[in-house]
Parts: structure tokens; C-alpha cells; sequence
């Protein structure tokens, strides 16, 4: 449901799919955080690869290239990309992915989120 609700709520969120061989490796799923405003805050909301590809630069390709993409569909949409956030648990090892691929740093923290802490990771994009 969560899924299909995200979907239909395009162009506010797009989902990118890495496939192989008719085989769907992973996906990614971008959204724009606060309105369609001239210099808007987008986030990596979901990521997911499939266990069998997984440790293969799945996750990585797919922020880098699906980045690129989302900024594009932004500025189709006559606006540009100010920022860019991410969440994930604190302890997760995809904060070093983050970090790395989007260039985001630790912003903040919510206690007690779920099952423990969660991050923010956050970086302004200079225009």
C-alpha cells in the first residue's frame, strides 16, 4: 500500500529501478521534502536491494545515476535543487554510502525512533 500510495504521488516522488536480465536487482525512491519551491529540499526516502545483489555497487549506482536523474525531472519541473537529505538508522552501515556518494553529514538525531535512534543526513547545494 505504502508503495502504490508513493507511486501515485508523482511528480512529488519517482521511483528508479535497476533491472538486469528482466530481473529487478534494486530500486530507489526519490521525493521532493518541502513543496515545489524555487530551491527545494529533495530525499533519498527508500532503498532497497535485493539480498542475491547485494555487496555489488547496486545501491551505490543506483543513488549516483538516479540522483542525477531526480535533479533533472526537477529542473523539468522549473525549479532547482537546494538541498539534499537522507535518513537511516544510527549504526546503519549505509550512512558511510550516504556520505559518500551524496556528500551528507549528520544533522541531526531522533531518539527512540522505531526500534533506536535515527539520523539525519543532510547537505545544501549550492547553485
Amino acid at each position: 500500500m505504502w508503495i502504490n500510495c508513493c507511486f501515485n504521488s508523482f511528480p512529488k516522488s519517482v521511483y528508479y529501478v535497476c533491472e538486469s536480465h528482466e530481473c529487478i536487482q534494486g530500486y530507489i525512491l526519490w521525493s521532493v521534502r518541502n513543496g515545489f519551491r524555487s530551491n527545494t529540499i529533495i530525499e533519498l526516502e527508500q532503498l532497497g536491494v535485493h539480498p542475491v545483489h547485494a555487496k555489488q555497487g547496486i545501491g551505490r549506482k543506483l543513488i549516483v545515476e538516479s540522483f542525477k536523474l531526480f535533479k533533472s525531472h526537477i529542473a523539468g519541473l522549473g525549479l532547482d535543487v537546494g538541498a539534499v537529505m537522507v535518513t537511516t538508522s544510527e549504526g546503519n552501515y549505509a550512512e558511510e554510502l550516504y556520505k559518500s556518494t551524496l556528500g551528507v553529514t549528520r544533522n541531526g538525531r531522533i531518539e527512540e525512533y522505531g526500534s533506536g535512534n535515527e539520523l539525519v543526513l543532510f547537505k545544501r547545494i549550492k547553485l
